[in-house]
């Protein structure tokens, strides 16, 4: 068994990281205390692990990553705005997507000038569409 530090990246090449973190079980791991950490991995999606930590995140308690995504939605940060939009909401359960919908929605019908300059509003009314019609 791994120790919980050794399961947050080192650097962005960290893919011993992402094996480790593959082979536990989020759903009986108490992975809270790293949560923070590992969201702040996929801030750009161009970092080599960021893609593939989505997917694992994807994956994890609601309740412990539904607050990190409720922050990133709200935090400004555009570039991690359009990550988490693109490459993790798609990904996640409906009672995760259900939880932040009103953040999406928000996004999308009263986005700040950052949001509407960088087209993250258009991307989150894409994908709140998208998921909400199906």
């Amino acid at each position: 068994m791994y120790s919980i530090n050794e399961l947050v990246p080192k650097d962005k090449f960290d893919e011993e990281a992402i094996v480790k973190l593959k082979a536990i079980d989020p759903l009986i791991i108490n992975l809270k205390p790293i949560i923070g950490e590992l969201f702040e991995w996929i801030q750009d999606i161009n970092w080599p692990i960021a893609e593939e930590l989505c997917i694992i995140l994807a994956g994890f308690k609601p309740e412990d990553i539904i607050p990190q995504i409720r922050m990133i939605l709200n935090s400004g940060d555009d570039t991690w705005q359009f990550s988490c939009i693109q490459f993790l909401i798609p990904r996640l359960s409906p009672e995760v997507k259900k939880a932040i919908a009103p953040d999406l929605l928000r996004i999308a019908i009263a986005p700040t000038e950052n949001e509407k300059l960088c087209e993250v509003d258009e991307l989150a009314k894409k994908i709140y569409e998208g998921y909400m019609d199906s």
